[in-house]
């Protein structure tokens, strides 16, 4: 499968996914830029409000998958919307004999994560995401 086509099934997951709470933002837009993607949001017309609420970089000649960033507004925190997210596209990258890698977390979540059951990788803040990891 192609890096466009691996794009292209994970935009229509994540918005299907995200739909429900992407309407009640003021503005969102996906930017699809080479190997990454990105959902950008805004919570009202002003532009300190805009956001990168999920940026996601594919290397497909390494069969990985990354979440480089993973920032939900105060509206969608603490109801498990970002592990389900996750849970969402570990599922398209299992589909695809991917890897799913979580990159540049926040200590906090690198900690939850990890008592979760992602395994820590080479890269250091990175963890992978594997069958047993709690996401639910």
């Amino acid at each position: 499968m192609k890096s466009n086509e691996i794009k292209e099934l994970l935009v229509a997951r994540i918005i299907y996914f995200l739909e429900p709470y992407l309407e009640k933002l003021h503005h969102y837009s996906i930017k699809d830029e080479g190997d990454k993607i990105e959902v950008i949001g805004a919570t009202d017309d002003k532009v300190t409000s805009v956001f990168v609420l999920v940026r996601i970089l594919i290397t497909e000649e390494f069969g990985k998958i990354y979440i480089a960033s993973l920032k939900l507004p105060d509206f969608m925190r603490h109801q498990g919307i970002g592990r389900k997210l996750i849970k969402v596209i570990f599922k398209l990258a299992t589909e695809l004999r991917f890897e799913l890698i979580i990159t540049l977390m926040t200590d906090s979540f690198y900690e939850n994560m990890k008592k979760r059951g992602a395994l820590e990788c080479e890269r250091p803040n990175s963890l992978k995401i594997v069958d047993s990891t709690m996401l639910d």
